[in-house]
């Protein structure tokens, strides 16, 4: 028969077996969970810099919109100045014409009716003066 001594021995044995055996096991799973953060880590990296890009992506579409915008912008300003300022350089041109004109009218008027253009200027001279008084 076994003593007792054997005996405990045995027992120690067997534990220790036990106890390797569960840290094995233990660290096997901690293997595996390091290996699967690992891997989510990874897939979470990916994802990141793949919103990273597409972020960057729209920023410089964005960016090309908006300079595209006000070069559209700026051209369509400078014709439209360039419209106004014809239009009145015109609009002047045409005022000083019939301006011009009206005034050579006029003048002739008063070479070839002297008199009568004396006479008409001392009335509206009179009644001016009538008009301011009151």
């Amino acid at each position: 028969m076994e003593s007792t001594r054997e005996k405990v021995h045995g027992t120690i044995d067997d534990m220790a077996g036990k106890a390797h055996q569960a840290t094995d096991k233990t660290a096997g799973a901690v293997g595996a969970v390091g290996d699967k953060a690992h891997e989510l880590a990874t897939a979470v990296a990916d994802k990141a810099h793949g919103v990273a890009s597409a972020v960057a992506d729209y920023t410089s579409q964005a960016k090309e919109s908006v300079q595209h915008f006000a070069s559209d912008t700026a051209d369509k300003v400078t014709h439209a100045k360039d419209a106004v300022v014809d239009w009145a350089a015109d609009a002047a041109h045409q005022s000083g014409d019939y301006l011009k004109a009206g005034a050579d009218e006029l003048t002739g008027m008063i070479r070839r009716y002297p008199v009568t253009a004396v006479l008409v200027g001392v009335g509206i001279g009179f009644l001016l003066a009538k008009a301011t008084r009151i």
